[in-house]
Parts: C-alpha cells; structure tokens; sequence
C-alpha cells in the first residue's frame, strides 16, 4: 500500500467509507441520525417541519440508509423530503417532520454516545493531514451540542481542543492515537489504516531527515577541524624548533599533510604503530600547544 500523499484521495475514500459502512441495529440507527441532524445548518422552522441544510451530498446518501433502518420514519418517503440542485453541487436542503424533530429534542439528554458522535462527525467534521501534525475537527453551529461533544470526547478519554472561530465552535483532537482510536470506533478501519500508514511514513522520514542532518554537521566539523589542523602543520613546518619536537608528533603532521580528508579514527590507523581516535586527539592538542606559541612569537 502507498502512503497516502492527495489530501482529495484521502477525503474521498474517508467519506465513502462513512457513508457505505454497516448501520448499527436497533438505538444506534436513531442515534447516528440524530448526530447527523445535530451537525446540520438549521435554515428554517415551520409548524410541520424544519428545514436543514448542508453541502455535503454525502450526508443524505447516508441519512437515507438509515432513514429505511428506523421504524419511526416508516410513514416518511425520504427523497420527498430532500430538495437537491439539479447540477448536484451546492447546499441540499433537508425538511425534517416536526413530529421526528420533537423525538430528538425528548431524547436530546440521550445522545452521549459513539453512534451519535459518529453521526455529527459525519455532518460537521473533518480531518487534516498537513504537513506536521494531525487534526480531526467538529465545526458546530449549536453551543449546546458543542458542549455536549466536548463532554463525550472527555468522558471516553480523549483530549479535546475547544475554541469559537468565523461563528462556528470546534472541537478538535490532535494527537494522533486519539484519532486513529476515534476512526476505529466509528467502524472505519481503512481510514484510520491510512492515517497510521501516514504516521509510520512521516515517522521514517523524520528519522531519516535527523540521519542525514547529523551526517551533514559531522562532515562539516570534521572538515573544519581538518582545516584547523592542517594550518596549525603548515605553522609547524615553518618553526626552526620543528626537528626538536617528538617523532610521532611529526609523523602526524606529515600524514595529516598527505591526506587532508582523513577523519582522527583514519589518521590514526595509519599510524605505526596504529593508536587510537583518542589517542590522535591527544596528540594535536600537544602540536598545538607546542606550535602556537612558537609561531606567535616568530610573529
């Protein structure tokens, strides 16, 4: 499987998945289209009916399957109910019998649970793979259902972010375990499958990134210390006191001359005999301690 790169492929799958996935029997039919009903835009009210809207076609596609699923709206032919724009973009618009209407509203105090919240995502949320991070989002009209969302998240144990922006309420979830469990409970398995493959992908990368970077700040030192070192030898070799220092140190000097690519691990390999990078260390801090003042006063 590819790692999921088109935030559109990934939309579109997401929202197929919601809309084609198995009904829950019983409660949870009335309790998902509850949650569906909450995350919609109220419009109108009338005696018989209210009237929503939404832009999202894939909410009707939904409500439809479970509209047949529920004894209550038996009396109620769904497609009567929806007014949809001939070119199939721009807001549907929603009558909900009063009498259906006044059920939710009685058992508004009993929507506290999965299938709800499955439901009002479906109407009103979203998720966002930007390039760092990972945002499930509700975008809610009502402060009530805000609060209650917020409430529910808590309750099941997730950390929910809350803030009102352009007129709207959000609850947000930004961790992404949270949100992988989340879609899992919403029975949306090839959804949440993506965002771990996702996290897995950003994840070597990250790594590989902090490799490469590494790598780049170890060749830049070495290759600075090298510079440093092959200046201090030049320094050296122009001292009259040179043939009076130790013969390894001068052994050290010309192989550092000869090969100014060489790390301190290499140079000191080539050593006879070979010693050690700490070894090595040792050594041009004792050619610098001896060098350095010899060539300031030569200066």
């Amino acid at each position: 499987m590819k790692p999921i790169d088109s935030r559109s492929t990934l939309t579109s799958s997401m929202w197929d998945e919601w809309t084609s996935s198995i009904a829950s029997p019983g409660r949870a039919v009335e309790d998902e289209i509850r949650g569906i009903v909450s995350g919609l835009s109220e419009v109108a009210s009338h005696e018989r009916e209210t009237v929503f809207s939404s832009g999202r076609l894939w909410i009707f596609r939904r409500l439809r399957m479970l509209w047949s699923a529920w004894e209550n709206t038996r009396n109620y032919e769904f497609a009567s109910l929806l007014n949809i724009p001939r070119s199939m973009k721009g807001r549907v618009f929603f009558r909900l019998p009063s009498e259906i209407y006044a059920t939710f509203r009685e058992r508004e105090s009993e929507s506290r649970n999965t299938p709800w919240l499955r439901g009002l995502w479906g109407s009103c949320g979203s998720l966002y793979l930007p390039k760092t991070g990972y945002y499930l989002c509700f975008r809610i009209s009502s402060r009530i259902t805000e609060e209650k969302t917020a409430h529910l998240l808590q309750r099941n144990g997730f950390t929910a972010g809350r803030r009102k922006i352009q007129g709207k309420y959000e609850v947000t979830l930004r961790n992404q375990q949270e949100i992988a469990d989340i879609l899992a409970s919403f029975n949306m398995v090839k959804t949440m499958l993506h965002l771990e493959e996702k996290a897995i992908f950003r994840s070597l990368r990250n790594q590989a990134n902090k490799l490469v970077n590494c790598d780049a700040s170890n060749i830049r030192k070495s290759l600075e210390a090298s510079s440093r070192q092959i200046e201090i030898s030049r320094n050296a070799l122009e001292l009259p006191d040179y043939d009076d220092f130790p013969a390894v140190l001068k052994d050290l000097i010309s192989t550092r001359l000869a090969n100014p690519s060489m790390t301190l691990e290499e140079l000191g390999r080539i050593q006879s005999p070979p010693v050690s990078k700490s070894t090595i260390k040792y050594r041009w801090k004792k050619i610098e301690d001896l060098a350095t003042p010899l060539w300031q006063r030569r200066k």
